[in-house]
């Protein structure tokens, strides 16, 4: 066991043990649901009939263009890349899942960014069974999105213990050009708005990301829910959580060590993490992930922290 690393994760974990769900909650009600930055949207603004909630802003500063697209304003597809401050290997894309008129976009820019790995956090129907996110990949064969095809390569699970959560391999051709292999996650069991029962869906989603590589720079992942700024800001909170506590971030005041990650969050993607209960969710996959990693014991008040009602683990 790395020693500083171990002591580093213990302290913040103290500070989340100790204070509980209730001041975690707090902490989200007072200082990150209100929290925005005032950054332009002009692309955003310019193309509502791409975007699926008018409030739901994307920023120009990091937004994915669509490159060689004709005329200037065909580049927009509604994603930010998200990076960490310190680590040069962490690029995450946060986007809308995609529209009946935005699929093409979504394949372009997964060809365009070469993206390892994207993860679903959405079904297509939710709710009152009425379509929320398009169809976007071959369920059987192939399919063709504008100038590129689509090839199912692959289907399993990331864990033969979680049904919920498939794999699948796709292979992306463009004529005359070279072809490009994505894998896809698919957990479509995370309420809108809400949180899984326990951690463990979230838990196996990341470990097998951190194992199967992507997130860099080169080849980065893309994370999708429908607005994509619940489901996948809590997602991509916890990577950067687990990430920030390993890189030894020795500090006297733990309790704010999450909030300044989410903040930051937020000023890549606005409105990341929607709900108190998302962030107490964050709190507890990165206790779950330290914990399975060695760097803080495993006791009592770790088995049983909550959200409100359900326990998390």
């Amino acid at each position: 066991m790395n020693t500083e690393k171990s002591t580093v994760a213990t302290n913040w974990a103290d500070w989340v043990l100790n204070s509980g769900w209730r001041a975690i909650a707090n902490q989200f009600d007072e200082q990150i649901d209100w929290y925005t930055v005032a950054n332009e949207s002009k692309a955003f603004n310019d193309n509502q009939e791409k975007c699926r909630y008018y409030n739901v802003g994307c920023f120009d500063w990091n937004r994915l263009v669509l490159k060689d697209r004709s005329p200037p304003h065909n580049d927009f597809y509604h994603a930010n890349s998200v990076y960490l401050k310190g680590d040069e290997q962490f690029h995450v894309i946060a986007a809308q899942g995609p529209l009946y008129n935005t699929s093409e976009d979504l394949w372009e820019l997964i060809y365009q960014e070469k993206v390892s790995t994207i993860v679903q956090l959405c079904n297509f129907t939710e709710g009152p069974e009425r379509i929320r996110c398009s169809e976007y990949w071959p369920m059987k064969k192939s399919r063709t999105f504008g100038d590129l095809n689509v090839s199912l390569m692959m289907e399993d699970l990331i864990d033969e213990d979680i049904p919920d959560i498939q794999l699948r391999a796709f292979r992306v051709r463009k004529d005359g050009e070279s072809e490009h292999s994505v894998r896809h996650i698919f957990y479509k069991k995370w309420p809108d708005y809400g949180v899984p029962q326990t951690v463990t869906p979230l838990i196996s989603i990341v470990r097998w990301l951190e194992e199967n590589g992507g997130m860099n720079k080169e080849s980065p992942i893309l994370v999708h829910c429908l607005a994509g700024i619940g489901r996948t800001g809590t997602l991509i909170a916890s990577l950067m959580g687990l990430r920030h506590i390993r890189r030894l971030d020795a500090r006297e005041d733990y309790s704010t060590l999450v909030m300044e990650l989410a903040m930051e969050l937020r000023r890549h993607r606005d409105g990341s993490i929607q709900t108190s209960q998302q962030y107490i969710y964050v709190h507890a996959a990165i206790l779950k992930l330290l914990a399975m990693e060695g760097l803080i014991q495993s006791d009592d008040r770790l088995m049983d922290f909550r959200y409100v009602n359900p326990p998390l683990f």
